[in-house]
């Protein structure tokens, strides 16, 4: 199922939430993430907005490169080839991601422990103290809420206090300034947090709790992204109309997978912009679910 929201001159937007439609259109090399200033008023702000946000000293975050941007595809599928082979953390019952999906541990430690085993992927080392860890994880809440509002009035008042910005620099201390680490531990963590609170749901269910093993566990609770954007770079005629220059495309990856139940749309598995996550993530829950478990069968 496709909507288009087109007022001319004012906005250009079509939604796309049927897996098979998304994958359709996002094989047209005519649409990008690599957003330019075309189309309408609210286009042209909205990506000018993006450039401005996921960027740091200058380099864009992954998720702002071209497709056909040979850097970015190297580095995609070096990531994805060093994840596919890191070790989980040890997750005994006494983890706070396990405690919290047996339900005796607190949702506040969540967001914090994610963000730290997402970090150890790219600095070992990283052990914050508690305060700082929580720093960061508050800092990740408002990064990603700041990124996602469609206010423009919010965007004026992140604009004149520099709110974005500071809580942008306070992950980017935290990761090296590496881009691709501060869109992991601030906008990619909310998904796995999400995929707790899953977890979590079906474990309180007795029924899902002894049925469900690892794997069918992770599929159960995967979290996807809200939603991503694409950009026609040229006329492009794609299910759900015709597009000009600068009309944006955004695919509703969580209704999708929601529907479908299959990694492969939440991960975007087959697209040119998969996650080199994906691999790491699902071994992670089915660890985490796997966990749980044993704890509950021990006396």
């Amino acid at each position: 199922m496709a909507r288009r929201i087109r007022i001319p001159l004012l906005i250009d937007l079509l939604e796309v939430e049927d897996a098979a439609t998304i994958a359709a259109i996002d094989r047209d090399p005519r649409l990008d993430r690599a957003f330019g200033k075309a189309g309408p008023l609210f286009n042209r702000m909205l990506a000018g907005r993006l450039a401005r946000i996921f960027v740091i000293d200058g380099i864009p975050f992954p998720t702002m490169r071209a497709r056909h941007d040979g850097e970015r595809r190297a580095a995609q599928a070096a990531l994805a080839a060093r994840l596919h082979d890191a070790a989980l953390p040890e997750l005994s019952g006494k983890h706070p991601l396990v405690a919290y999906v047996r339900g005796t541990g607190p949702r506040e430690q969540v967001g914090p422990a994610l963000q730290a085993v997402i970090a150890r992927q790219f600095d070992p080392a990283f052990t914050p103290q508690e305060a700082e860890a929580q720093r960061l994880w508050d800092a990740a809440v408002r990064f990603d809420a700041a990124a996602r509002t469609a206010n423009p009035l919010l965007w004026l008042q992140q604009a004149l206090f520099g709110t974005l910005q500071a809580d942008r620099n306070i992950l980017a201390g935290a990761v090296g300034r590496d881009p691709v680490a501060i869109h992991a531990v601030g906008i990619a963590v909310h998904n796995l947090v999400a995929s707790l609170d899953r977890l979590r749901g079906h474990h309180d269910d007795p029924g899902r709790r002894f049925a469900l093993d690892g794997r069918a566990a992770a599929i159960a609770s995967l979290a996807a992204p809200d939603s991503v954007l694409r950009q026609a770079k040229g006329v492009a005629d794609i299910p759900g109309g015709s597009l000009e220059p600068g009309a944006l495309v955004r695919f509703k990856l969580a209704h999708a997978a929601g529907r479908t139940l299959d990694p492969a749309t939440a991960f975007q598995s087959a697209s040119w912009s998969a996650c080199p996550a994906s691999g790491f993530v699902f071994r992670l829950l089915a660890g985490i679910w796997t966990a749980a478990r044993m704890q509950d069968d021990e006396p």
